[in-house]
């Protein structure tokens, strides 16, 4: 099963926001932060109740920005795939067949031009896009690779959602808990 049927993606800091996760009906979550023992709970309860999990292996305590991080994931943590900004990790984690997620940042040109060449090279599961205010860069993002977008950052309205679900995301990552169980299944 593709882990974005439900096109939004919980990102979520306070791992006390498992426990309302697990009654909506999203299919994936962003575990942003915590340590390696809480993310490894959280996973677990998580994945009891069909989602999806991802691991932000940049942001979480207790593990480096290593192969060794990526590894811990899959064989400790159980997650489903990293989230990471690191391109050595995206290849790594496909060598372990772990789904990955290359996160971009839209700050300027030069970040959008090397981020294509990035995803491109490096050959993600999916890509995020951040600040997910920007839709029609989606679409331009859309335009250049292959891999299915998820975008987020500063997303707090459904409509907001909907453009950039329109634009040519599959998914819409956030922390706003009242989009959390908004939409239909797609």
């Amino acid at each position: 099963m593709h882990p974005f049927i439900y096109p939004i993606v919980p990102a979520i800091r306070n791992l006390k926001m498992v426990e309302k996760i697990i009654s909506t009906q999203v299919s994936s979550v962003f575990l942003l932060e915590g340590d390696i023992f809480e993310i490894k709970r959280a996973c677990k309860k998580l994945k009891e109740h069909g989602k999806f999990v991802f691991v932000h292996v940049d942001l979480v305590e207790g593990i480096g920005k290593d192969k060794a991080s990526v590894k811990l994931v899959k064989e400790f943590v159980g997650a489903d795939g990293i989230i990471t900004t690191r391109s050595n990790l995206i290849d790594f984690a496909r060598k372990l067949d772990l789904m990955a997620i290359q996160r971009i940042f839209l700050i300027d040109s030069k970040a959008f031009q090397t981020g294509i060449e990035q995803v491109k090279k490096h050959k993600a599961n999916f890509v995020e896009v951040l600040p997910g205010l920007i839709p029609e860069l989606v679409r331009k993002i859309k335009e250049e690779i292959v891999q299915p977008i998820i975008s987020g950052g500063l997303v707090t309205t459904k409509e907001q959602a909907k453009l950039l679900l329109e634009n040519g995301a599959i998914g819409v990552s956030t922390s706003c808990e009242k989009l959390w169980d908004e939409f239909e299944l797609i």
